[in-house]
């Protein structure tokens, strides 16, 4: 009997512990969703068959993303662009091998760091590049060519168009198993965009140009399909390219004189030797070169009969933060400079950011020139 009853009670405590097991293995989901599908922004259907445990990385702004949703430790290669800026935004890739620029990669090397220490690619690895559909540095080109090495899933994520972000970012989370991480900050980003609606309703709309490139007399602009042109749009202002349908017109600054732009705003990136964000405040270099780079638009041809020109409203803005998952703070620059009398304070939502992705605001850096604009 009593051989029975201890029989009975081991199968007892054998079943409930079964039953412990199977729950805890029901609630893990780090394997149990699999295969996720998402359609990238090349408009292709992506299956992740397995959890992502390495990420070879082509597109800033997705590196940028991916850090933000805390998987940046698993980016194990990424192009040249991506590790210009780890020396004061990527920190954490420093020491990242690159595979080469964004439109030319070496897809051998990339093979290679897919495949490890093994003959064959595991099925754990995913290449995010930009989409640029039918272009040859398009996700659609990498993906033909990365095809010999099996298992190297291509996603195609942009991260600048202020109209997909979220969509963006939400499709990252669901990649990369981090859905409530995307989800924190699609709702941030949200709130903020709330604020630059409520805070420009209701203004004049200014004529802005944006330029993006100069060379001479040879200019580029920045169109409403681009970016920045959807950024304008959003801080309420009348991008004089808005009749265009190329993304960056090229144009001559006779055409711009005749437009007659209330605002002009400069692109310009962090100083090439920068260690940290933006530039360093004047008296300083920096100051220097971006007073040189507002008086090089003064100095053309009739600008003097340019409104932007008169009124002294001839901006360098930087670019850093104008296009990936910190695009909203570029945005709050924006409306701040086209819109002074907004009540917006972009410096507090970039610390906000900051904060986010784990890094410091840089005190004693400025983001735009003149700086006055923002007080």
């Amino acid at each position: 009997m009593k051989t029975r009853r201890k029989v009975a009670w081991s199968m007892l405590v054998l079943c409930l512990s079964l039953v412990v097991i199977s729950t805890a293995l029901a609630s893990d989901d780090s394997g149990s969703d699999y295969p996720k599908k998402i359609v990238d922004n090349a408009g292709r259907e992506i299956t992740i068959k397995n959890p992502i445990q390495r990420i070879i990385v082509n597109n800033g702004d997705a590196a940028e993303a991916i850090i933000l949703l805390g998987e940046g430790d698993k980016i194990v290669a990424v192009s040249d662009t991506v590790k210009q800026k780890s020396s004061y935004y990527f920190p954490m890739l420093k020491k990242v091998p690159s595979v080469g620029t964004f439109n030319k990669l070496d897809y051998e090397m990339i093979g290679a760091i897919a495949k490890g220490d093994s003959d064959t690619v595991a099925p754990d690895i995913v290449f995010i590049g930009y989409s640029y559909p039918g272009k040859s540095y398009g996700i659609e080109a990498h993906a033909e060519a990365l095809a010999p090495f099996k298992n190297i899933t291509c996603v195609g994520l942009d991260f600048f168009y202020p109209e997909n972000m979220t969509s963006d970012m939400e499709k990252l989370g669901i990649i990369l198993n981090k859905e409530a991480e995307a989800k924190e900050y699609i709702d941030w980003y949200n709130q903020k965009l709330s604020d630059i609606k409520e805070a420009v309703k209701g203004t004049t709309m200014p004529k802005v140009y944006v330029e993006w490139t100069a060379k001479g007399n040879d200019l580029s602009g920045m169109g409403p399909n681009s970016g920045a042109g959807q950024m304008v749009k959003a801080a309420n202002a009348y991008n004089i390219f808005s009749g265009q349908k190329e993304a960056y017109p090229k144009i001559d600054w006779e055409y711009i004189v005749s437009q007659k732009p209330d605002i002009i705003i400069k692109r310009q990136a962090s100083a090439s030797d920068a260690k940290s964000l933006g530039w360093q405040a004047a008296p300083s270099t920096d100051a220097v070169g971006l007073e040189k780079t507002i008086n090089d638009i003064k100095d053309r041809a009739a600008a003097s009969s340019v409104p932007a020109v008169m009124n002294g409203k001839v901006y360098v803005v930087n670019w850093d933060f104008m296009a990936g998952p910190d695009q909203i703070v570029g945005l709050t620059y924006l409306a701040k400079v086209i819109h002074p009398e907004a009540k917006l304070d972009p410096e507090s939502v970039y610390k906000e950011y900051l904060e986010m992705i784990g890094l410091t605001y840089p005190e004693g850096r400025i983001f735009v020139y003149p700086e006055d604009v923002l007080k």
